[in-house]
């Protein structure tokens, strides 16, 4: 009797001894697929011989791995198409947390400032070495509300004018960080202020010869038409200021037209010579009144070009007009010189005059510039001859320039092309 419930302890003794020996081993077995799963390695072996009691556990730790993976997917795609989002925009955008220390940066932003590689890790200071870029993400952090401000940055030898939009932001852990959406409205800036001065100058332009008329207009009202000569020449007054209003105002819609494209080219061919003798033709009685001497030289036969005759001739007419009146030196001499050099002409406009000092000689082409502003006014110019002449030759496909040494004369050189594009050609 003993014997058989020793024999029997035994038996079961080792029948346990096998079965917690499969659990421990499975129960291994699962601490391993654990690890695994926490080293992100989620490709988890097949356990077919675990016991029945740790099939539901391992069943879990494949949902578990399963879903880890899924996780990682989803975020991978985000983190992709976060990414591709940011590339894609030329502002630049970065994130920053509340230790202003950069989380992210895109590559517009790096562009825009000329970084050598990614901000990310760097604090705000290190990367912009900027002190208003750095006060204005701190008091958006500080208020926790939106904040935005213009900041004027030195890139080289420009000054660029920048807009930082800083929004607050909800990062992991509970944390308030920003995002900042950076702008640069230099150019925006720009034309805001050619638009004041434009606005600025063309009030000017219209008010002077509005007084000197409304003023004539009040001495014929209160009795001046009484006497004849003073009534004479309040009439010659008032029709020479008008006449300046008629070419301030013509000169502006010139412009106007040649800077929006709004009105096509009437592409036809034009014979240069013919043209700019029509020109001398048209200023005779300046040109006498200055004692000035017009020369006309061709260097080839063939000039004819495909152009708009009219506006084409408004450029010479300007060119000429614009010599003559700042010629102002007895022995005045311009010269009008062309030639054909390949598929484009160049015409050269000299003369002998005082020349044009070297710092205005890059504003001489803006809208409204006058390098003698009092004479200028005086000789009734508009200040817009030179412009119109740059914009007309722009939309002809051309360009212009300027060569002057002050005290020996000015040289305007225009390049037309011979005969214009498809696209000028068809909206002709």
């Amino acid at each position: 009797m003993n014997y058989y419930w020793i024999t029997a302890i035994a038996v079961t003794a080792a029948i346990l001894l096998v079965a917690l020996r499969r659990y421990i081993a499975g129960i291994l077995r699962l601490r391993n697929g654990l690890r695994r799963v926490a080293r992100d390695n989620l490709d988890m072996p097949l356990m077919p011989d675990l016991p029945r009691g740790l099939r539901a556990a391992e069943h879990d730790l494949k949902t578990i791995a399963s879903r880890v993976r899924d996780l990682e997917r989803a975020a991978a795609s985000e983190r992709f198409g976060l990414n591709a989002i940011l590339g894609s925009i030329s502002e630049g955008v970065f994130i920053v947390d509340p230790k202003l220390k950069i989380r992210l940066g895109n590559t517009g932003l790096e562009k825009i400032f000329g970084l050598a590689g990614s901000p990310s890790g760097k604090s705000v200071m290190e990367t912009f070495r900027n002190l208003d870029i750095q006060k204005l993400v701190e008091e958006a952090l500080r208020e926790g509300r939106p904040r935005r401000g213009e900041i004027a940055i030195e890139q080289g030898r420009d000054l660029r004018i920048f807009e930082f939009s800083v929004s607050p932001l909800l990062l992991e852990g509970g944390e308030t960080g920003a995002v900042v959406v950076v702008h640069n409205i230099t150019k925006i800036k720009s034309l805001e202020r050619v638009r004041r001065e434009f606005v600025a100058n063309v009030s000017h332009e219209l008010r002077t010869p509005l007084t000197i008329i409304n003023g004539y207009l009040e001495t014929l009202l209160e009795g001046g038409l009484e006497d004849r000569v003073m009534a004479e020449n309040a009439l010659g007054v008032m029709f020479r200021h008008s006449e300046r209003l008629k070419h301030l105002t013509d000169d502006l819609l010139v412009i106007s037209q040649a800077e929006s494209r709004s009105v096509p080219l009437d592409l036809q061919p034009v014979e240069l010579r013919e043209l700019i003798r029509r020109v001398v033709a048209q200023l005779d009685e300046p040109i006498r009144a200055q004692g000035a001497e017009i020369r006309i030289t061709t260097a080839d036969e063939d000039l004819a070009i495909e152009a708009d005759a009219v506006k084409l001739e408004q450029v010479f007419v300007n060119l000429l007009d614009n010599a003559l009146k700042y010629g102002n030196r007895p022995g005045l001499t311009v010269e009008f010189y062309a030639e054909r050099l390949g598929p484009k002409v160049h015409l050269r406009v000299s003369d002998n005059g005082p020349g044009i000092p070297y710092e205005d000689q890059e504003h001489i082409f803006e809208r409204f510039y006058r390098v003698h502003k009092d004479r200028a006014r005086h000789t009734g110019g508009t200040g817009l001859g030179l412009s119109i002449v740059k914009n007309v030759v722009e939309l002809h496909g051309g360009e212009v320039s300027l060569q002057s040494l002050p005290g020996t004369g000015s040289t305007f050189q225009v390049v037309l092309p011979a005969a214009q594009s498809p696209r000028l050609s068809s909206a002709a």
